[in-house]
């Protein structure tokens, strides 16, 4: 199970994915998100990362799929400017 924080210290030092909300250069009104998670397996290097563009709700489930799909136990939505209340995420599947 994936947990959501908003906090890096909730994670007590375990591996988590760092979800960046951020305003759209162009249309400030606009948030999108970046993050990356890389892993190895069987010696070789794959990395899941942010579509550069894509809204932050569809970021924040592709991030959330990949916590799941690798073990990870922690989604960190790192949104010092309040850019993502929780209020406003979806609901993981």
């Amino acid at each position: 199970m994936v947990r959501v924080i908003d906090r890096l210290e909730d994670a007590g030092g375990a591996e988590c994915i760092q979800f960046r909300p951020y305003q759209s250069p162009r249309d400030p009104n606009r948030i999108l998100a970046n993050w990356q998670h890389g892993v190895s397996q069987q010696g070789m290097a794959s990395i899941g990362t942010s579509v550069l563009g894509t809204p932050v709700k569809d970021e924040y489930k592709r991030a959330y799929n990949e916590a799941v799909q690798f073990g990870v136990r922690f989604l960190w939505v790192d949104d010092p400017g309040g850019l993502f209340p929780p209020a406003d995420r979806p609901t993981p599947p």
